[in-house]
């Protein structure tokens, strides 16, 4: 019996030594300096406009005004100039005073219209965003004279993880990045805003750090550059020491296991 505990003690020793040096780890340490170059490679580049973007602006960006313009980002700038922001199944939020059937939430058609009562179907390929307003002024002004509104191009995210009511969701992309979160229900009880993050497919766009502080210093979506179909994945918070110790247990359980049987045989 002193030898099968002599080995369990040794055992339960190394399976802690182990556990403790994986919970002093970071998978963050470790790529930090991989994160810090690739950080210092993209600022070498100028980052991809805002959803609220100017024509101007972008021109500007095109004609490498805010620094060195990658292929990609040409492409998708030239993109936004020739084709607008507005694609089919965007949602439109649109005021007119005094006119009740217009004041609604419009759908952009696979044609890149708008149809509203009334009137012919109003084309909006070409238009930014920033640009919505006084197109739709100008449109509207050909069938009510002077037409006092307001129009917003909804962005289409989903809010998922540790939130209330995870799902997709229309909103303006001047909301704050901390009102997005809520219009999902809020965080929920296992929700840790210091992990939460925000997804473009596969790729990270705002990490953890940089989300943390946008939504302290309260920054929109539409500075955090959110575009349509991204994702925003509230985190949850880990169980910490708790979890190691109960792993340890389960491993000590299985040592122990090992040992008897090695005992036995």
């Amino acid at each position: 019996m002193p030898s099968l505990f002599r080995a369990y003690v040794r055992g339960l020793t190394v399976a802690a030594a182990v556990f403790l040096a994986i919970g002093a780890w970071k998978p963050s340490d470790l790529a930090a300096q991989e994160k810090q170059d690739s950080v210092v490679r993209v600022d070498t580049l100028a980052r991809p406009a805002r959803a609220m973007a100017t024509r101007a602006e972008l021109e500007g960006l095109l004609a490498g005004k805010e620094g060195p313009v990658s292929d990609d980002l040409a492409r998708q700038v030239k993109d936004r100039l020739e084709k607008g922001d507005l694609q089919p199944g965007d949602r439109i939020a649109l005021r007119v005073v005094g006119e009740q059937t217009l004041t609604d939430t419009f759908t952009v058609t696979p044609e890149r219209t708008v149809e509203l009562p009334n009137m012919a179907p109003v084309p909006v390929k070409g238009v930014l965003r920033s640009e919505l307003r006084p197109y739709l002024t100008q449109q509207l002004g050909k069938y009510i004279r002077n037409p006092d509104l307001q129009a917003a191009a909804l962005v289409r995210v989903s809010v998922t993880g540790a939130v209330g009511k995870p799902g997709f969701y229309n909103l303006p992309a001047d909301l704050l990045a901390s009102d997005a979160i809520m219009a999902a229900g809020g965080p929920g009880g296992k929700a840790d805003m210091n992990r939460t993050t925000i997804r473009r497919g596969t790729e990270e766009i705002v990490d953890e750090e940089q989300l943390a502080s946008a939504v302290q210093s309260g920054e929109s979506l539409d500075q955090l550059n959110v575009q349509s179909g991204d994702e925003i994945i509230v985190g949850e918070r880990g169980e910490g020491a708790r979890g190691v110790l109960r792993t340890m247990g389960m491993i000590s359980g299985a040592i122990f296991g090992i040992v008897a049987i090695t005992r036995i045989f």
